[in-house]
């Protein structure tokens, strides 16, 4: 992907888009291309990830090999988002029907909605694969625009708020952390972006070094942050490789990026609903020191 990166930095954004009151309009494009797995480089994605062999896709593979196409997506002409500077906010990935390694997908990727936010815009684009014509894999990949302008959306004052959102009180934020329960330790090496690149073809200079991040703001490089929801997604199963295998569904927020070299803490959170607990796990992805939460994700199966 790095002639699409290249593209990037020529690329012209129609900043009147961004500056109105109302949401900019999005290409109606669909971008597609039939993928088959190379088993070789699926087992270097599962072995950079510690994903258990099995005949059990990692849920993220088929969103991580989607990348080229997003940014095709995202570099089409009728777009007004710029490539360089979006910031990857959130995903929700829901594994249909099983995914046969032996036969293509047809991969479908499009824009799926923009919605005002703080910050600017948050852009949705969407991932379907089907096999032998049948549905079997929806990812949607949520993108933050940064923009000032008057549209911005206004700071919720309610108290009430969604999965993956901040804002909890200090009395049941100290009651929760008292309760939540350590499942694993992840090591993100200074290496961590380099490795992943090279796996994914997400060459962002933020990933790959301390000289090219500090181009972009960061003080070192950055983890991606897929690699990071990958990591956790394969170690929930605490030794049961069965339990990590069933996982269906992963909706994520990304809160704080992860400087490299870092240390991080996987938490499960306590439930809330008993009767779900079988079927669902929140979970926390924190500093060593646990004074930074880089994300929060429910995932059910």
């Amino acid at each position: 992907m790095l002639s699409e990166y290249s593209k990037a930095l020529f690329k012209r954004v129609d900043k009147r888009q961004l500056m109105q009151f109302k949401p900019p309009r999005l290409p109606q494009r669909i971008h597609t291309k039939t993928l088959r797995i190379d088993n070789k480089h699926y087992s270097k994605y599962c072995e950079e990830v510690a994903w258990p062999n099995s005949d059990k896709m990692h849920p993220l593979y088929l969103q991580m090999l989607s990348l080229p196409l997003q940014m095709r997506c995202l570099l089409d002409k009728q777009s007004p988002f710029p490539l360089l500077g979006l910031i990857h906010c959130a995903n929700d990935v829901h594994v249909i029907e099983d995914c046969d390694f032996s036969e293509p997908f047809e991969c479908r990727v499009r824009f799926n909605d923009v919605r005002a936010h703080t910050k600017g815009w948050e852009v949705d684009i969407v991932l379907d694969a089907l096999q032998n014509g049948q549905s079997v894999y929806r990812a949607v990949s949520s993108y933050l625009v940064k923009v000032k302008a008057v549209h911005v959306a206004p700071k919720p004052t309610h108290t009430h708020r969604k999965f993956g959102e901040q804002g909890r009180d200090t009395t049941s934020q100290v009651l929760e952390n008292q309760q939540r329960e350590l499942i694993a330790k992840i090591d993100a090496t200074s290496d961590t972006g380099r490795r992943y690149a090279s796996i994914s073809g997400d060459y962002n200079p933020i990933h790959l070094s301390m000289l090219s991040a500090k181009v972009f703001g960061f003080k070192r490089a950055i983890a991606h942050g897929m690699w990071t929801l990958a990591c956790v997604a394969s170690r929930l199963g605490d030794g049961d490789e069965s339990h990590t295998q069933k996982i269906k569904r992963i909706v994520c927020t990304f809160k704080k990026p992860v400087l490299l070299p870092e240390v991080l803490t996987i938490y499960r959170l306590p439930s809330h609903c008993p009767s779900a607990a079988k079927e669902s796990v929140q979970l926390e992805v924190s500093s060593i020191d646990d004074t930074i939460t880089h994300l929060s994700a429910q995932i059910d199966y």
